[in-house]
């Protein structure tokens, strides 16, 4: 049994507890932010423009029960005004908004979808601020705040290539046009994850003084958010410091995890690589090597479904991987398709191809997110990419991997046709060619070894003259020189199919979330999204919500209603640490509107069964994340005895006093 001492208020945690805080934000100002506004902190995505009214109200009644006091959706201008001269259409605006406002919920406009005679949109900026200053003149403190574009760094949503000094502009003009109209709070348009030299260039290009708050969209599906989330909302904030935006609010308006069915990409060309890098087998022993703690078994079992009759796929990561390797029980390794690999074990595997085993890494750019297995058997992601290790990783298995970044005669993004090797060995896919978006090159090969494409784009001129060249796009590399094995690649990403939780993580994942985001001074926290559509079942897209398509909620509905009711609106976040990562324990806590104490407590790895010291004058009480009644046993010296592992657990009515342990060792302070 463990011990576990918080701390609160007054109190300080010892030093060894290396909670590194020291960038979260003064609560006070957030306060005051959220008391200007009159901005509730809990909010969801629901896509409520896309359907009739009879379930529009049917979801915002869901949304109210729920507990989101705001739900977020995008305003269409090109829907609201077809030609320059034709006023704006609010008919179908007015009526969602009257909808919303029946369920006593309030709206959070993204502004944004140019029409085609507005585009590009910076060449457009007049217009632009007169549709913004339209809207807020229209709806007033029936839109306490707004959103200016949706993830603008992403070209899908900007509708070009993304250009930080441009949306700037757009940025001055909306920001500029909104409080001519009103005094709305203007958030930043949500980023796609958090872009730090996309933001910076948005500062350097003058644009600081345009928003009221900086907001993130800082997805790490299928990961856990621990370390992730707090390492992004830390870095962004010492960003904003830079700049002198330190006390700005930071939202988040776009989070989740979603829970699609696993699905293996390419397993035509999977199976296509194996038999080239090694005819002679007919059945595999597989490794998939983990580099998450999320559906490992899953992802084995489709493997096994699609791999040849006979052979068999283990899920498994660091003691177990190597001890495999070790044994000569494997054939092949297979990387996440997603451009993780377990950075811990890869001089094993070096090894395992070095001496005659395959490697398959498919998903764009292999070698490319290192990821580590902890000491309690999760994953932490490393550097990514762009640091030297990866690359030197990649030259030591000969893998030249090359794009427009290196080679700009590359196409961004193209379709590949199968080779006679790829036919052969019983490819068969898409007529109209398979996507493909980072290529190989043989530049590393030694003497004897072999470099076979299985997929290449048509012949193309280069830039600057000379012959035609052909980008392979998927290719093996059967080594026959001082390495024995193959590595088979493949440069596409494979989008949506990959990277899955299932129902009850993804709760986990939200309330964990939550906690941390709230701990680091995020002002306001929207989950993507309300209901899933899971029209594909493979595709993640489909699959983010918290109900299902018929809005049968899943168990993420009762673990957002479980953490508004135990952190209400208006709670403030006690100050002082709130984690220790070396134990990957977790413990955010906060008092309520009423002035109850009140915290969520969890930890990464294996469950442990921890003494929870709090006030012994009040009664304390316990559930678990879905709401579900706690009733711990009590030890002799009155702590509360609890099992603490990744589903999180709610304590509320009192606040901890004790920093020493049990028994024999240090006196506890008396408390407050």
């Amino acid at each position: 049994m463990m011990i576990i001492p918080f701390v609160f208020l007054g109190l300080a945690l010892s030093a060894g507890m290396g909670c590194g805080n020291s960038a979260a934000p003064n609560p006070s100002t957030f306060q005051l932010f959220n008391l200007s506004t009159g901005a509730a902190p809990y909010g969801v995505c629901a896509h409520l423009p896309r359907h009739d009214a009879d379930f529009r109200n049917a979801e915002c009644a869901a949304i109210a029960a729920m507990g989101a006091s705001t739900v977020r959706f995008g305003v269409s201008w090109r829907s609201m005004q077809k030609s320059p001269d034709a006023p704006l259409d609010f008919s179908k605006l007015d009526a969602i908004v009257a909808e919303a406002e029946a369920h006593g919920r309030t709206i959070l406009p993204i502004l944004y979808w140019p029409p085609k005679w507005a585009q590009p949109i910076y060449e457009h900026l007049d217009d632009y601020a007169a549709f913004i200053e339209a809207v807020v003149s229209r709806y007033g403190e029936r839109f306490p705040a707004i959103e200016l574009w949706n993830e603008p760094n992403l070209k899908s949503f900007w509708g070009e290539e993304p250009a930080p000094a441009k949306y700037a502009l757009v940025l001055k003009a909306g920001y500029e046009a909104a409080k001519r109209a009103g005094s709305p709070i203007v958030y930043f348009g949500g980023t796609a994850g958090v872009p730090f030299d996309y933001i910076r260039k948005v500062y350097e290009a003058g644009g600081g003084p345009y928003f009221d708050a900086m907001n993130v969209h800082p997805y790490s599906h299928p990961y856990a958010p621990e370390g992730d989330l707090e390492r992004k909302l830390e870095n962004l904030r010492a960003l904003m410091a830079e700049y002198g935006d330190a006390e700005k609010p930071i939202v988040i308006t776009e989070h989740g995890w979603p829970t699609h069915k696993m699905g293996i990409p390419s397993v035509s060309l999977l199976l296509a690589g194996l038999k080239t890098a090694r005819p002679d087998l007919a059945r595999w022993r597989v490794i998939y090597a983990m580099t998450t703690g999320g559906p490992g078994g899953e992802i084995a079992g489709a493997l096994e479904e699609v791999l040849p009759p006979g052979s068999t796929a283990e899920a498994c990561g660091g003691a177990r991987l190597r001890e495999r390797l070790a044994a000569g029980d494997a054939d092949a390794v297979i990387y996440p398709f997603d451009e993780s690999f377990p950075s811990d074990t890869f001089e094993d595997v070096l090894r395992f191809v070095k001496a005659g085993g395959t490697l398959v890494d498919f998903g764009g750019v292999p070698l490319w997110m290192p990821c580590a297995e902890r000491p309690d058997g999760t994953f932490e992601r490393e550097a990514d990419g762009r640091t030297g290790d990866p690359l030197r990783r990649r030259e030591a298995l000969r893998i030249d991997c090359i794009g427009t970044h290196r080679d700009p005669s590359m196409p961004a993004e193209g379709r590949a046709f199968p080779t006679a090797a790829a036919k052969a060995a019983g490819f068969k896919g898409d007529p109209a060619g398979e996507r493909a978006w980072r290529y190989f090159t043989p530049r590393l090969l030694q003497p004897g070894d072999e470099f076979i494409p299985l997929l290449v784009l048509p012949p193309a001129p280069p830039q600057g003259g000379g012959g035609l060249q052909t980008a392979v796009a998927a290719c093996v590399m059967r080594f026959n020189s001082d390495m024995k094995g193959a590595v088979v690649l493949s440069g596409d990403k494979a989008r949506g199919k990959f990277g899955t939780n299932d129902e009850a993580n993804q709760a986990r994942y939200l309330a964990r979330a939550m906690a941390i985001a709230f701990a680091e001074g995020v002002e306001r926290y929207f989950w993507y999204e309300f209901r899933a559509p899971e029209a594909d079942p493979y595709y993640s897209e489909d699959h983010f919500g918290m109900t299902h398509a018929d809005m049968s909620p899943k168990p993420a509905f009762d673990a957002y209603r479980t953490f508004v009711e135990a952190r209400p609106a208006g709670s403030m976040q006690t100050p002082g640490p709130w984690r220790d990562p070396s134990r990957g324990l977790y413990f955010p806590q906060w008092t309520r509107p009423d002035g109850t104490q009140a915290g969520i407590v969890w930890k990464t790895g294996a469950t442990e069964r921890m003494a929870l010291r709090f006030e012994t004058s009040r009664p304390v009480t316990f559930h678990d994340y879905t709401g579900r009644t706690i009733v711990p046993a009590r030890d002799a010296d009155g702590a509360y005895l609890v099992p603490v592992g990744e589903s999180p657990i709610y304590f509320s009515g009192a606040r901890t006093c004790g920093t020493g342990v049990t028994g024999a060792g240090p006196a506890r302070p008396a408390c407050p």
